[in-house]
């Protein structure tokens, strides 16, 4: 019962909280590289059709997971 919780705990952060990271992240990414052009979608594209939705999802995310990587590399390499 206790491991069931557990595990449903990690998986709320994993899943939910670093997508959400991530994607948020890349949309911000996104608006910066592009100089204002490409406006962030704070709806997490909900009204875009299934195909669109999953593409746009899937390169903001990993936008802001790459971004959150090299930050992290960064700060590593600049503190030691």
């Amino acid at each position: 019962m206790l491991e069931e919780i557990i595990e449903g705990i990690a998986k709320f952060i994993l899943h939910f909280v670093f997508e959400i990271l991530f994607f948020y992240t890349g949309e911000i990414v996104l608006y910066l590289l592009t100089l204002g052009r490409k406006k962030p979608r704070w709806d997490y594209y909900e009204d875009e059709k299934p195909s669109k939705f999953v593409i746009f999802t899937e390169a903001s995310e990993y936008i802001g997971m790459f971004f959150w990587i090299f930050a992290i590399g960064w700060t590593a390499r600049t503190l030691l």
